[in-house]
């Protein structure tokens, strides 16, 4: 009967060998979870299979994994998709090895030919080499004699001597070192480079100082209002008077209230009955009726004998004239909505807006950007008012639309523009400190839609490297204030060179370079 294993997901390839060992005489199929790729190679996948071969076990593997599955197949382990497959019994473990027993590796191995079991043989019988060096020390003995007493002590006697004269040697001429620490001095170097910042720039160009924009946009929206300052005539109180309408006929005409009687002369200007009349039958006939202007304003106001004209099917029948003048039509100064209040408006909500944009436009910069303030730019794409022009009104109120865009510029890239400007310059060996760089940008910028140009100025220290090697051969056997003049005349160093004996009982740095160690203290320098 088949054993069903699920392999847990965090074990190892040694866990599932150990768990395999716990079997003995069984057919185990082996779950493998997702992702886990301990067998996924023929060298993992043969090691479990002797594990198996060992404990006399017959195991097959349930995967999905390709890598795990042809691994399987190569050293001979059944393999299936799902676990219901290797339920049966049906299938065989078929190793392309057999197991070797450590204990006999040669069982099962064949017998050497005629000729190979002679050479073996042949060699077995041979002396080793311990019988042959004996042979020859046995032989040898004979011809060995005693050294002479006296020839023993004068041979270790000088070979003492020749030691105390290697190590007085040694002593005084090798032993003696000295170090020599030297700080390598600086000079000043400046440069101002103009680069230009474009939007779209997919990288920084170095010889054309050239480096990435990054276009940035808001929108703002702004409300506000002000005070009406245009003025206009204002048509106040309706004008009245009195008419007299004749009959033009025999019969009585009824006047109703609201007849419309006008001037006929220049612009017409209507009146209204206020009252109901009736004139009585007879050409001739005559009644006076109140009137008022139709429209309010000293339009209204009209002189005697101008409301001569009937307005509507009545002018068949009656005439109409007015003996005196009308009056009560007036006009007042009010202030209304002028061009200029508009413009003015659209004015100060930008200013407005203009005023927030860098701070809002800032609030979208990545670390180390920066953004010109000459690369801001505004405009107004919408404007609505609550007033039209030369509408009364005390106030206009309204609300403007701002698009704003600016250049985001990364401020290392720049620097390392200018960085790899100023390394020209550094003369040949120089070396710049970096420590002493300081790169600072010029507050005055040119923009356009898509540009920026600004000027970068970096300032920093470099000094000349210094070769050990040179050193150690100009102060060699010195005094140590004489190898520090000499260094201070040879080489730029900042303040006086430390030199240091040790032993110091010669009172000269040694004669052998080698003994002499330089210890130059670049600090923060580097390129």
């Amino acid at each position: 009967m088949t054993e069903l294993y699920q392999i847990p997901p965090d074990a190892s390839l040694e866990g599932v060998r150990r768990a395999l060992g716990q079997w003995r005489t069984q057919r185990i199929a082996l779950e493998v979870p997702e992702g886990w790729l301990e067998l996924n190679n023929v060298a993992r996948m043969r090691l479990v299979q002797r594990q198996a071969q060992i404990q006399h076990n017959e195991i097959a593997l349930i995967t999905r994994e390709p890598a795990t599955r042809t691994a399987a197949k190569q050293v001979g382990v059944p393999v299936f998709s799902r676990a219901e497959q290797a339920a049966g019994d049906r299938w065989r473990m078929d190793p392309l090895l057999p197991l070797i027993d450590p204990r006999h590796p040669d069982a099962g191995l064949p017998d050497p030919p005629a000729w190979r079991r002679q050479d073996i043989v042949a060699r077995q019988m041979l002396p080793t080499q311990r019988q042959a060096r004996q042979r020859r020390i046995k032989s040898e003995a004979a011809y060995r004699r005693p050294t002479p007493g006296w020839m023993r002590f004068a041979g270790n006697l000088l070979m003492g001597l020749l030691m105390v004269v290697a190590l007085a040697g040694f002593t005084y001429y090798v032993l003696p070192a000295a170090t020599i620490i030297l700080t390598p001095g600086r000079l000043p170097l400046q440069t101002d480079l103009a680069m230009t910042a474009i939007a779209g720039l997919e990288a920084a160009d170095v010889r054309g100082a050239q480096l990435p924009a990054r276009l940035m946009k808001a929108e703002l929206l702004e409300r506000g209002a002000v005070l009406a300052t245009g003025t206009s005539q204002k048509a106040s109180g309706n004008a009245v008077g009195e008419v007299v309408f004749s009959n033009l006929s025999t019969a009585p005409v009824t006047i109703p209230v609201n007849t419309l009687v006008s001037t006929s002369s220049g612009t017409p200007v209507q009146f209204r009955t206020l009252q109901e009349a009736r004139v009585e039958g007879g050409v001739g006939q005559r009644v006076s009726v109140p009137v008022e202007a139709s429209e309010p304003g000293t339009t209204g106001n009209v002189r005697a004998n101008t409301i001569n004209s009937v307005v509507g099917a009545l002018r068949f029948r009656l005439r109409v004239n007015n003996s005196n003048g009308t009056g009560g039509g007036g006009a007042e100064l009010v202030s209304v909505v002028s061009q200029q209040d508009r413009e003015q408006l659209v004015a100060t909500l930008q200013a407005s807006a203009e005023a927030k944009v860098y701070e809002t436009l800032q609030a979208q910069l990545e670390p180390g950007e920066w953004l010109p303030a000459e690369s801001v730019q505004t405009f107004v794409v919408a404007q609505s008012f609550d007033q039209y022009s030369d509408e009364e009104a005390q106030q206009l109120s309204g609300s403007v639309r701002v698009l704003a865009q600016g250049l985001a510029v990364n401020e290392q890239e720049a620097t390392d523009v200018i960085l790899t400007k100023l390394q020209g310059q550094v003369p040949e060996r120089g070396r710049l400190v970096l420590d002493s760089v300081q790169a600072q940008r010029q507050p005055q910028s040119e923009a356009t839609s898509s540009s920026v140009v600004f000027t970068m100025t970096i300032s920093a220290d470099y000094t000349t490297p210094i070769d050990p090697d040179e050193v150690r051969g100009a102060v060699a056997g010195m005094a140590p204030e004489e190898a520090a003049q000499t260094i201070q005349e040879r080489w730029l160093i900042e303040g006086t060179p430390e030199v240091y004996l040790d032993p110091a009982w010669k009172g000269v740095l040694p004669s052998l370079t080698s003994r002499i160690q330089v210890r130059v203290d670049y600090g923060a320098a580097g390129q």
